[in-house]
């Protein structure tokens, strides 16, 4: 049996504000964890993943200021949430490079993972198909 191939989902493009805090929320913790993503995983983008870090805090203290409803907070809350989309990005980029040797990252990173299915659906008559000539070929030998 092949093993499963998991790629990141990039759902949290467009996630309202408080699903979007509870998402960086979710994958700070996950990154911040040197037991399951170490620091070697990161190589020469550990600036990225500080500049995450730097702005999910800022989005954090931000987010809770703009339930106050002041509109220059939310203002500043949304074009965090555009700069935490663009590190996501380049944070998952890497992840999924990483995976190709250590599948398992993805399922500790905090990230949405999907399991990759086929590039292009059977449909059931493809299928029927393919079985009939199976048992077919089956038949002449036999």
């Amino acid at each position: 049996m092949a093993n499963q191939v998991y790629r990141i989902m990039r759902n949290y493009r467009h996630l309202a504000p408080t699903k979007f805090h509870q998402f960086i929320s979710r994958v700070r913790t996950a990154l911040a964890d040197k037991a399951r993503i170490p620091d070697s995983v990161w190589g020469g983008n550990l600036a990225l993943l500080i500049a995450f870090f730097a702005a999910a805090d800022k989005h954090d203290y931000v987010f809770h200021e703009s339930m106050h409803g002041s509109r220059i907070v939310i203002a500043e809350r949304e074009m965090l949430q555009a700069q935490l989309v663009i590190y996501l990005e380049q944070i998952a980029s890497l992840l999924e490079m990483v995976a190709v040797t250590n599948p398992d990252i993805l399922l500790v990173s905090g990230f949405d993972t999907a399991k990759e299915g086929r590039t292009h659906p059977r449909n059931k008559a493809e299928i029927e198909a393919h079985n009939a000539t199976a048992a077919q070929a089956e038949n002449q030998d036999g």
